[in-house]
């Protein structure tokens, strides 16, 4: 692989990042880059990795996905190297992103995790954003690790009638 191919992914990913309100899954992204056959899965995870290892995107794990946000060096990097990006590219990621816009809602909205606390319970905290705006988050301090994924996995389907009853509760 090239050098300049390797930056051109990481230039895409860079943009991608910086054009969204909310971190995101890795898939957005390597769905974008591979479906138009820029390069192949490897290389992409390759370009995530060193871009990682750069600090100029921030990864976030929960027990079962994977967040990527811009960093603010990733950012000033963009803005100083990011002229090899045809405006063309961009163009298609910008169309990429609007057209996907719900999908990606969806998959960034609602983040749920659990880890094991000090006295050996297991803590799922559920998150439901608009954007980068913390909307309403849950924490449930639970007995099981099979306990703590249900609650993660519940939420998914859930929160919606979760947020709209406490809303109602706490301020009627």
């Amino acid at each position: 692989m090239p050098n300049g191919s390797i930056t051109i992914y990481k230039l895409i990913i860079l943009y991608t990042l910086s054009k969204v309100d909310s971190p995101l899954p890795p898939g957005v992204i390597s769905d974008y880059i591979t479906d138009r056959g820029y390069t192949n899965y490897f290389n992409l995870q390759n370009a995530f990795g060193e871009l990682l290892e750069a600090d100029l995107i921030k990864e976030d794990s929960t027990y079962h996905l994977t967040y990527y946000t811009l960093t603010e060096a990733g950012a000033e990097t963009l803005e100083l190297f990011g002229a090899p990006l045809s405006r063309e590219i961009r163009d298609e990621i910008n169309h990429y992103l609007e057209e996907h816009k719900f999908e990606i809602i969806d998959d960034t909205s609602l983040v749920s995790d659990y880890h094991v606390t000090n006295d050996g319970t297991y803590l799922a905290t559920c998150t439901l954003r608009d954007g980068n705006h913390v909307l309403m988050q849950l924490s449930l301090d639970v007995a099981t690790e099979t306990d703590a994924i249900k609650v993660c996995e519940n939420w998914q389907s859930k929160s919606d009638i979760l947020y709209q009853t406490a809303m109602q509760n706490l301020l009627s």
